[in-house]
């Protein structure tokens, strides 16, 4: 096969320092880019991938104030802005485990590491655009959700290009998991890890096990990648999962505390180790949890009203313990304070704010105030502003009345 042939390629260079932009831009220029889009911030670059499709993407990690480099990779992975025949390359001057294991769960192609020379880039970009090329039509199927072609398309690449076998299995699998069946998958994911025992194998046998209801197998083989691979992180959250599934939910918080001790900058995993400590009444846990996600969740693409509730209902929770310290007061106003300006055009997100904010003021003893939050809900229910309380809501607002 050609190499690819750069002059027919589009880029997007998102840079935010303008010495580095410029000294990109003339390399990319120099490799024979004609066509170049430059974003200086990850909001701008979220734009354009909205309107354009680009060939590659060249992302540096720090982008300024705003989203970093790993939350705009998590942004176009969730959003499915890039397609899968893109090259997106991530380019950093950090090391750090953080973010090396903050990128890699959103598998960007690649990552090269500052300062880098032009040859350098040109061999990286080479190498992974000649991939993407031998896998085109694989991609494209992937791209359209068709997962028989992509299946059959892979089966092809393997055969013409034994090279990408691995790959290719690899991609066989998924798709298999995708269209749930379960017992092909594992076949296939079983060759390949009696074959070489490379972890995605495991990882993907693992599942297998996960979905066909074979839990102890599962847990065994999640175990053993926590054991081998300390930073295949996705491996301790389906570990958390089916121990939760056994009925062993302390177990699973303490895998998840594992985890995101490797991991900390994802923000769903913080979320999943708070409700679960809410669940076994890990109070503590569940707040420091829920309050770490709503620090990551300014600047990502998961900065939902639920975020700051889950964190409110943790406050609360601890509340009803013991008394509250005032940096645990202050940070459920804060909570509040963002779901008032962000989210309060929401009927629904609005009662669940008063009726947590009551329960607050219940645990503190503070009646009187919790009374008044309730006649502003109802003037707010007359309004349209609020929703009336649900069956679950009612039961709550009895019982922290029952409590008086």
């Amino acid at each position: 096969m050609n190499k690819p042939n750069f002059s027919e390629k589009t880029a997007l260079l998102i840079e935010d320092m303008a010495e580095a932009r410029i000294m990109q831009k003339k390399m990319l220029n120099d490799f024979g880019f004609k066509s170049i889009d430059i974003a200086m911030k990850a909001e701008s670059a979220i734009d354009m991938l909205r309107t354009h499709k680009y060939d590659v993407i060249l992302s540096d990690y720090n982008l300024g104030n705003g989203k970093d480099g790993q939350q705009l990779l998590e942004e176009v992975r969730i959003s499915h802005l890039i397609p899968n025949t893109s090259t997106y390359l991530m380019v950093t001057a950090e090391t750090s485990i953080e973010m090396v294991m903050g990128a890699i769960e959103y598998a960007p192609d690649g990552y090269i590491t500052k300062p880098f020379s032009q040859a350098m880039l040109q061999r990286r970009l080479l190498r992974l655009m000649e991939n993407k090329a031998k896998l085109i039509a694989v991609n494209k199927a992937l791209d359209a959700n068709d997962f028989d072609d992509a299946i059959s398309e892979a089966k092809q690449v393997m055969s013409d290009n034994p090279i990408l076998e691995s790959r290719c299995q690899r991609i066989i699998g998924d798709a298999l998991l995708s269209k749930q069946q379960y017992q092909e998958a594992l076949d296939v994911f079983r060759t390949v890890r009696k074959a070489s025992n490379m972890p995605w194998a495991v990882f993907g046998e693992a599942k297998c096990h996960f979905f066909l209801g074979k839990l102890d197998k599962a847990e065994s083989k999640f175990r053993q990648l926590t054991l081998d691979n300390k930073f295949f992180v996705a491996a301790y959250d389906w570990l958390a999962k089916t121990l939760i599934k056994q009925g062993n939910p302390q177990e699973a918080q303490a895998v998840l505390i594992d985890a995101v001790g490797r991991s900390p900058k994802n923000l769903l995993r913080q979320v999943e180790l708070g409700k679960l400590s809410l669940d076994i009444q890990d109070n503590i846990m569940a707040e420091m949890s829920f309050r770490r996600a709503v620090f990551l969740a300014k600047h990502s693409c998961f900065n939902k009203a639920d975020v700051y509730l889950n964190h409110m209902s943790s406050v609360v929770a601890l509340a009803k313990e013991a008394p509250l310290s005032s940096r645990q007061l202050d940070s459920f106003q804060t909570s509040l304070k963002k779901v008032e300006q962000a989210f309060f055009d929401s009927p629904s997100v609005r009662a669940e704010a008063y009726l947590t904010e009551m329960e607050l003021h219940s645990a503190l003893g503070d009646l009187k105030t919790a009374e008044q939050i309730e006649e502003v809900w109802h003037h707010d229910i007359e309004t349209g502003n609020a929703d009336k309380p649900s069956k679950a809501a009612s039961d709550r607002i009895t019982k922290l009345k029952s409590a008086k």
